[in-house]
């Protein structure tokens, strides 16, 4: 009897003690209680395989002691709390791979608006990205447009205000928030290469409004669609003076970088530009830094 409880402490807390003292091992502790369960099952049933019932009474008796014990009790919760998270990830991870296939689906071709609008409406977007230079400055130098944003996300940050930006060329640019100067985009990872604001040749005309354009104004409206998962769902619009003609409903599955349906990402932009990407294609336009830097000028001391 004596025999089976010294192996069994032997080899249950010996090895353990010896890895954890290896560098980084503290990455792996789960895996000590599992060893150790696992050894003492072991030990016990080949003790009764070969019928060493004393020897076996003693890993027995170990392992009774071990779980009435405060050790003993903690590391049954802490393999539950291991269960527990191993069944979330699973649930986790069956949520996503369903939400990815669902995101392959249910989205609607854009179609062409049926005029040329001079205002486009930025309902509650995310502005962060992988682009340097800000959209709605980009978006009004490069078509001409008058770019209200009824509100902005970027990360965890939301600004409920509404903004408007229009560019015109100008012999005077002060006051306010008028500037020269195209704004930079906010990154959640630092850039390799550091960007400076964009000055520019026209004017960049910045107010804020007390409320959105009134709903029968015309205008092209894009807004986010509550979707789940890593899927983004854009709803573009037309807004006519007779009502809302929906456009198209554009999906954006971020993990994989895939765009439904399948449009082709203007040269100059990233993948993850899923924002510039379908307002390049909405407006048929270049909105590429490429295509801003041709109003960029030299700076002057």
């Amino acid at each position: 009897m004596l025999f089976g409880f010294v192996a069994a402490v032997v080899l249950a807390i010996v090895p353990p003690i010896v890895f954890l003292a290896i560098p980084a091992a503290g990455f792996f502790l789960f895996v000590v209680p599992i060893w150790s369960v696992g050894v003492v099952g072991l030990l016990f049933f080949g003790f009764l395989t070969f019928g060493r019932i004393p020897a076996a009474i003693g890993v027995a008796l170990l392992a009774i002691a071990v779980a009435l014990s405060p050790v003993g009790r903690a590391t049954a919760a802490l393999v539950g709390e291991i269960d527990k998270n191993m069944k979330e990830g699973a649930r986790a991870n069956e949520y996503l791979a369903n939400k990815r296939k669902e995101c392959a689906t249910g989205y609607v071709p854009l179609k062409k608006p049926s005029v040329k609008h001079d205002l486009l409406v930025l309902e509650n977007m995310n502005v962060c990205g992988d682009h340097n230079y800000d959209v709605p400055d980009t978006v009004a130098i490069l078509t001409g447009m008058r770019v209200v944003e009824a509100g902005r996300y970027c990360f965890t940050s939301r600004k409920p205000e509404v903004r408007e930006t229009i560019a015109e060329r100008s012999d005077t640019c002060v006051g306010g928030r008028d500037s020269a100067d195209v704004g930079i985009t906010p990154k959640l990872v630092q850039r390799q290469v550091p960007v400076a604001p964009l000055r520019v040749d026209v004017c960049l005309r910045r107010r804020t409004l007390s409320d959105p354009p009134d709903d029968r104004t015309p205008a092209i409206v894009l807004r986010p669609v509550p979707f789940g998962g890593d899927c983004k769902v854009t709803e573009v619009i037309e807004r006519t003076a007779s009502g809302d003609v929906e456009l198209g409903r554009l999906h954006y599955e971020a993990f994989n970088q895939r765009y439904y349906p399948d449009l082709a990402v203007p040269e100059g932009i990233s993948r993850y530009n899923s924002l510039v990407v379908f307002l390049s294609e909405v407006l048929q336009q270049d909105l590429s830094d490429k295509a801003l830097m041709k109003h960029a000028v030299e700076a002057k001391n």
